[in-house]
């Protein structure tokens, strides 16, 4: 008898990431809300890149909820794609919208109240700005906010 074993297995790097992504609290989120900016982040393929794999964004949304996102993959092979997972709250702290292995793509915009990618510009709060092959920013549209979630308050 020969049996089929599958050879898919999770990937424990990622898992760890998730891991630690999902130990992160409403509380903790809306802890560093005052700290918030519209400031974006440079993910640009040279030494000026702020973001890794496994850092964690916290992000206000345009219709005022709270929310947090994990960096799975970060243009990897410069991909021009990057791999997340998000949460986003209603105002009582209970998950409004959930979505794993988002894939997102060089100068998309996405859309953390529906989990979307807009084809319209209403309700666009995060856009992927590249300026050339380089030079790349996480840019979010106001009145959004994002913040990297500082490693050092993680549980």
């Amino acid at each position: 008898m020969i049996r089929a074993v599958s050879c898919l297995s999770r990937n424990p790097t990622i898992e760890a990431y998730r891991k630690d992504f999902y130990s992160i609290n409403f509380m903790d989120v809306e802890n560093l809300s005052v700290k918030l900016t519209t400031e974006k982040i440079d993910i640009s393929r040279n030494e000026k890149q702020m973001l890794n794999d496994g850092d964690i964004l916290v992000y206000l949304t345009n219709e005022d909820r709270l929310g947090k996102m994990v960096i799975l993959e970060l243009d990897k092979n410069e991909s021009g794609m990057l791999l997340f997972d998000f949460v986003t709250y209603d105002k009582d702290g209970k998950v409004f919208i959930e979505k794993k292995d988002v894939k997102f793509y060089s100068s998309y915009v996405f859309d953390f109240d529906k989990g979307i990618f807009p084809k319209e510009i209403k309700g666009v709060e995060l856009w992927w700005h590249s300026i050339d092959d380089v030079e790349m920013y996480l840019v979010p549209w106001a009145p959004t906010k994002l913040l990297k979630y500082p490693n050092a308050e993680m549980n």
